[in-house]
C-alpha cells in the first residue's frame, strides 16, 4: 500500500541535537580587555606611590619606551601560545592590547617612566602619566612589531638578492 504508515526503523530515531557554542560579543571581550588594563593601572600606580621612583627626563625616557614596547611585545608572544586569547582575530586584538596596557602600566609605575614628563609637561600628575604612558606603549606594541618584521624581511630580500 502506497499510503499506509511505515514502521520506524532504528535509523528514524531522532538525533540530538548540540547547540552552537555561543561566541562571546566583542563589547564584552572588549570590557574584559579594559578590565586587565584597570588592574595593570591600578598596580602601576600602587608602585609609584610606594616605590616613588625618580621621573626619567629627555630622551633616554624614550628609549626606556621603545625597550619596554620590545619586551611586552616579545612576552606576549610567548603567552599567546600558552593562553586562549580568543578565537577571532579582534578577540586576540583586544585581549593583547589590554595585556599590554596592564604590564605597561605596571613597568611605567615602577621604573618612573612617562612620556608627558619627558617632553616637560611637569604640570600633569605623574599618576595620569602612568596611565597615558601605559596606553600609549599597549597600543604601540603591535605597530613596533610590524616595522621590525618589515625590515627583517627586507635585510633577508637583500642577503638573498646579494
Amino acid at each position: 500500500m502506497p499510503n499506509a504508515p511505515r514502521r520506524a526503523r532504528a535509523s528514524d530515531a531522532p538525533t540530538e541535537v548540540t547547540a552552537a557554542p555561543v561566541e562571546p560579543r566583542p563589547e564584552r571581550i572588549w570590557l574584559v580587555a579594559l578590565g586587565i588594563a584597570a588592574l595593570g593601572a591600578i598596580v602601576g600606580l600602587l608602585f609609584l606611590h610606594y616605590r616613588n621612583p625618580p621621573p626619567g627626563a629627555g630622551v633616554a625616557a624614550f628609549a626606556a619606551l621603545y625597550v619596554l614596547a620590545q619586551a611586552i611585545e616579545r612576552v606576549l608572544e610567548v603567552l599567546s601560545r600558552f593562553l586562549d586569547l580568543g578565537t577571532g582575530h579582534d578577540e586576540r586584538v583586544a585581549m593583547c592590547f589590554g595585556l599590554a596596557s596592564a604590564l605597561a602600566m605596571a613597568a611605567c609605575g615602577y621604573f618612573g617612566i612617562g612620556i608627558l614628563h619627558a617632553i616637560g609637561d611637569d604640570g600633569s600628575p605623574r599618576y595620569t602619566d602612568v596611565i597615558v604612558t601605559g596606553l600609549a606603549v599597549g597600543g604601540a606594541t603591535k605597530p613596533l612589531h610590524d616595522v621590525i618584521t618589515i625590515l627583517e624581511s627586507a635585510a633577508r630580500s637583500r642577503k638573498t638578492a646579494v
